[in-house]
């Protein structure tokens, strides 16, 4: 009986368990055609949590294979379903594989994305041993990521944080090979041999990636058949793995490591295997590349939509909002004009009445001041208390002449008037009103009669 006929009963955790099983095995192969089966079961029961899942393994075994266009095509299969699940572990390893895929075709910023928004899932995940695993792996793909963009403080912030998860064989690795760059090999070797003897305990991808080290330390120490023997260890296990990109970099190296020791033979040999296989991942990157480039567009093209809705919406609300306030507004003045136009009428009648007053005191004080009475002055301070009581404040050295002949001048009386009513000549007339203009500080352009009005 095939092993995959139990797929449907498997949780998604047991089949991501065995899938990684397989994986670590060396057997992509066998971990591709369990998932796929496992699909198809899961599709059945309508288990849709599972058929996520396996979709998103998929999408990873494919990355490892460079089957970059086949595991993107599997992740939107995942993404298209993700909505009917809140499961932070799935959720956070589909953004991972979004960020090993973009990472590989060369979108290290939509790469980041994704990788910041698994570590956001990851840390959600309640099952300690679940979170630490996924957290440690996306910290190494964004540690990558920086040390592509050459941002060496992200570099050390990520490098920090993943240290403090585990210490897996890729951890000492990465230590060895910065002190290779700085040519400290026998500090390299010795967190090398860390990494080789808990190899055993991890991928065969990990161990790969250490002998691959132990290689370049090697090289640096001029002992080139060492160096080859690693590198060769490090391309079977890469062969077996099927990682493209890995057995182009052993290709690579080991070209180099033929030319050192001036056997062109054999490094013609492996630059031709370098540069077919360079060209066969640039193919596939370039055929996959489309599919990215889409999404990120369709993205941006809803993201636009949405915010024009967006816009409409607000632009909608501020108009209603608007009519609300003209209404309110127009009720409002239309209260207030009502409202005025009672205080005017009322004015008016107040006016019309104080003008009633004042011209019959206006009469009185006129009949006061022709008959030269002595009780003018008293009853003009009554009539006009504020014009007074400014006057007499504001030039405290007027006389009582002075302010006498000033009220006559504010009730408007004309020079020929005051002169009749003094018994006068005009000319003298003019004389006082000189004198007054001095005492007042007033230039001579002033029109006197009209100052003490505005007074």
């Amino acid at each position: 009986m095939s092993i995959f006929s139990h797929a449907q009963t498997y949780t998604v955790d047991e089949l991501d368990s065995l899938t990684e099983k397989y994986r670590i095995e060396g057997d992509i192969k066998k971990s591709i055609a369990l998932n796929e089966q496992a699909i198809l079961q899961y599709e059945k029961k309508r288990n849709t949590e599972g058929a996520i899942g396996a979709h998103i393994n998929l999408g990873g075994l494919l990355w490892y294979l460079h089957r970059y266009k086949e595991s993107l095509k599997h992740l939107e299969n995942a993404e298209n379903q993700l909505a009917k699940t809140k499961n932070p572990f799935l959720i956070a390893k589909l953004h991972g594989e979004y960020g090993r895929n973009y990472a590989s075709l060369g979108l290290i910023s939509q790469s980041t994305d994704n990788l910041n928004k698994s570590i956001s899932y990851a840390k959600k995940i309640k099952n300690k041993k679940q979170r630490e695993k996924l957290l440690y792996f996306y910290y190494t793909w964004k540690l990558q990521n920086f040390e592509e963009l050459s941002i060496v403080d992200s570099v050390n912030s990520v490098y920090n944080k993943r240290m403090e998860l585990s210490a897996q064989p890729l951890t000492f690795v990465h230590i060895a090979e910065k002190l290779l760059k700085n040519k400290e090999l026998d500090s390299a070797e010795s967190y090398l041999n860390k990494a080789m003897n808990i190899s055993g305990d991890y991928s065969l991808y990990q161990k790969s990636m250490t002998l691959l080290a132990f290689g370049k330390l090697y090289t640096e120490k001029k002992d080139y058949e060492k160096a080859l023997e690693y590198y060769f260890g490090s391309l079977a296990i890469s062969q077996k793995l099927s990682r493209k990109s890995d057995i182009t970099n052993a290709y690579k190296v080991i070209s180099e490591t033929y030319k050192f020791m001036n056997d062109d033979v054999k490094k013609n040999e492996y630059l031709e295997k370098y540069s077919d296989s360079k060209d066969s991942i640039d193919e596939s990157e370039r055929e996959a590349l489309r599919i990215p480039v889409d999404k990120i567009i369709n993205s941006e093209t809803k993201k636009e939509r949405k915010e024009r809705v967006r816009s409409y919406i607000i632009i909608g609300v501020i108009l209603f909002l608007s009519v609300i306030v003209l209404v309110i507004l127009t009720r409002r003045y239309v209260k207030k004009q009502k409202e005025t136009e009672e205080i005017i009428i009322e004015t008016l009648n107040e006016t019309d009445e104080l003008k009633s007053k004042l011209n019959t005191a206006f009469e009185e004080l006129s009949k006061l001041a022709s008959t030269n009475d002595p009780f003018f002055l008293t009853r003009f301070k009554e009539v006009y208390p504020e014009f007074y009581e400014r006057l007499t404040t504001t030039y405290p050295n007027l006389t009582a002449n002075d302010i006498r002949f000033a009220a006559f001048l504010r009730l408007n009386l004309s020079t020929k008037t005051i002169a009749q009513y003094k018994n006068i000549s005009i000319r003298t007339i003019e004389s006082r009103k000189y004198r007054l203009r001095k005492k007042l500080s007033l230039p001579s352009d002033v029109d006197l009669n009209k100052w003490m009005m505005e007074f």
